[in-house]
Order: C-alpha cells, then structure tokens, then sequence
C-alpha cells in the first residue's frame, strides 16, 4: 500500500487544524450559556464528536508518517 505523499499530510493537517477551529467556536458558544439546554446538549455532542474527529486524524497522520 502506498504511503500518502506531503501534499496528502498537508490536506489532513490542514483538516486537523479546521477541526480545531470549528472546535474553539464551539466551545466558546456553550461558554456564553445564551442557547437553551437542548441547544446547550447538542452543541456539547457536535464537541465531542469534533474531538474524536481531530483525533482520528491525528492518529492516521502519525501512522503515515
């Protein structure tokens, strides 16, 4: 199986690095505390799933270099 050449990395790092954005906005909107508690959950869910993203790719990314 071919490794993933730099312009591949770059792509993942590039989605690792929006997911961490995405993350931050995120995060700062439950901070407000403005929405209602079933807003509130969800957010906190679209959160943790963010994480679990980011971290995927960073594992495939240390895989494949």
């Amino acid at each position: 199986m071919p490794r993933m050449n730099n312009e591949d990395l770059l792509s993942l790092q590039s989605a690792v690095t929006a997911i961490e954005e995405a993350t931050a906005a995120v995060a700062r909107e439950v901070e407000r505390d403005r929405l209602n508690e079933v807003s509130l959950s969800r957010l906190s869910i679209i959160e943790s799933e963010l994480s679990r993203s980011r971290l995927s790719l960073e594992k495939i990314i240390r895989e494949e270099t």
